[in-house]
């Protein structure tokens, strides 16, 4: 747990009772900030932008096939007409710039994208290094930084509780939820292998379902997985869903050697006869006492949600600055059930929470998330449970309180094996993951182009940018702006309440 427990919870039940949302949302500020200034920045051995690419096309396209398809097919003529299709066009030209500058100065390393040119090279490659991830730093921020200068990661130690505190801890105010869910039986805590010491045998983290030829990333859960994972979409569509049609980007199609024009979404005028798209809408995998203890964790994860917010905001500040956009845009159009949802987000771009317990997952990429920055928390009385990236070729720590935020749509990421000692009564090892659907934010920028007369396809402006180059002044500049701001909120905030005693 977070330090010393000094707090009282007398008459507070819920976490809908709590006021003290602005407090956390400056604790969250405050430790970012703190943690960036003394953060560990390790670049790795990757290209963001490359593997990107090779995921949406076929496995055996070279990196310099895919982008002449790309080059060959999207001009001025014939621009993007989604956000996907866009994305693809820049991150070409900006992979497509790092493989002129090596072919100009060939006593540079060879870029990444050049030694694994496609992606069946990648996936070996990953599986090669899944086995033998470095455990990064435990007692700080850890940035990870790919060759292109992209922030493709940021871990997180645990806030330490302050020992003068009279509220909740936040850690034990999550757990103590989680542990609801286990006790209401919303989730079924599956047994989990015993051990006497917490010494790991190995002398590196490993998962029990590593990536393989068979898997190749692509499957998260394994059916047995079902009982003791619950999710929820504060707004969004089911995989699948006939609501989400012409509204989600469409994968791309291609020829032998091309891209199929005709099949590009968007393109011709066929698609202005086609019904008015859908917005998306909440979604909850089961009612009952499961969407009931969603709705708890909710005000009980405040802390969290705020870091996750935060850490978009800083290091993503284009691309969270659309998203918010959009989310307010959907907010003002959509459903009063999307209304009343949104309003009592705490992180409106990252909407979306899978809780699991006990659970080893397969390694694997969430192919359908945006490209932004999604999180997961680790709470629980584990050893082990490692946050694995095989394709970086490191590993974060993921005990209790532990966090670790990044592009998990394109990083394949999975968990090491954790284990309980023999005195534990109560074995709990929980992972909170907070995420976003790609569809949510271009079924936006679908409905927003038809609301405004169907004259184009998508609506650019709630089209959601590549990854940027992570520059440190910026954020440190933004962090620091916002611990002001905060600081001013609190100074009124205290104002108010000495008024109201007086």
């Amino acid at each position: 747990m977070d330090g010393p427990e000094v707090f009282s919870v007398a008459g507070l039940k819920r976490g809908s009772d709590y006021d003290g949302d602005r407090s956390l949302n400056s604790q969250a500020i405050n430790f970012l900030n703190s943690q960036h200034q003394q953060s560990y920045q390790r670049v790795v051995d990757f290209d963001l932008h490359a593997v990107f690419l090779m995921q949406e096309f076929r496995a055996e396209d070279t990196i310099q096939q895919i982008i002449t398809m790309i080059s060959t097919t999207f001009t001025k003529e014939y621009p993007p007409k989604n956000t996907l299709q866009q994305q693809l066009v820049n991150a070409a030209k900006l992979v497509n710039q790092r493989i002129q500058n090596y072919e100009q100065q060939p006593h540079m390393l060879k870029p990444f994208c050049l030694r694994f040119p496609t992606y069946s090279d990648v996936l070996k490659h990953c599986m090669e290094l899944q086995d033998k991830c470095e455990v990064l730093p435990n007692d700080k921020m850890v940035i990870l930084i790919d060759e292109g200068g992209v922030c493709v990661g940021v871990g997180l130690p645990p806030k330490p509780q302050s020992t003068q505190s009279i509220h909740t801890p936040r850690d034990r105010r999550a757990t103590d939820r989680l542990d609801q869910f286990v006790n209401d039986n919303v989730l079924q805590s599956v047994e989990a292998p015993m051990i006497q010491s917490g010494e790991m045998s190995n002398q590196f983290p490993t998962s029990q379902f590593p990536l393989s030829t068979k898997n190749k990333g692509e499957i998260r859960a394994r059916p047995e997985a079902k009982k003791s994972t619950c999710s929820f979409q504060a707004y969004g569509f089911g995989l699948g869903s006939p609501l989400s049609a012409g509204a989600a980007d469409k994968t791309i199609k291609f020829a032998t050697y091309s891209i199929k024009k005709i099949d590009l979404q968007g393109h011709g005028d066929h698609w202005k006869s086609d019904p008015k798209p859908n917005l998306p809408e909440p979604l909850r995998s089961n009612p009952g006492p499961t969407m009931r203890g969603l709705v708890e964790l909710r005000h009980d994860m405040v802390f969290y949600h705020r870091i996750s917010y935060w850490i978009n905001k800083v290091f993503l500040p284009d691309a969270s600055s659309i998203a918010e956009s959009a989310v307010k845009y959907l907010e003002k159009k959509a459903s009063t059930a999307v209304k009343e949802s949104i309003q009592v987000e705490k992180n409106i771009i990252i909407a979306a929470r899978t809780i699991t317990v006990n659970t080893h997952p397969n390694t694997h990429r969430d192919r359908n998330n945006a490209l932004l920055m999604d999180s997961v928390f680790f709470f629980g009385n584990h050893i082990g449970g490692h946050f694995l990236l095989p394709g970086l070729g490191v590993a974060y720590p993921g005990l209790h309180g532990y966090s670790f935020h990044g592009p998990f749509r394109i990083l394949f990421h999975g968990v090491s094996q954790f284990h309980f000692t023999e005195d534990i009564t109560d074995p709990r090892r929980y992972s909170v993951a907070m995420w976003s659907r790609a569809s949510s934010f271009s079924a936006i920028a679908r409905f927003s182009a038809h609301d405004n007369g169907n004259e184009k396809f998508s609506d650019d402006k709630y089209w959601l940018p590549l990854y940027p180059e992570y520059n440190p002044k910026i954020t440190s500049d933004l962090l620091k702006a916002e611990v002001k701001i905060a600081k001013k909120e609190a100074k009124k905030e205290s104002k108010k309440r000495q008024k109201t005693k007086n």
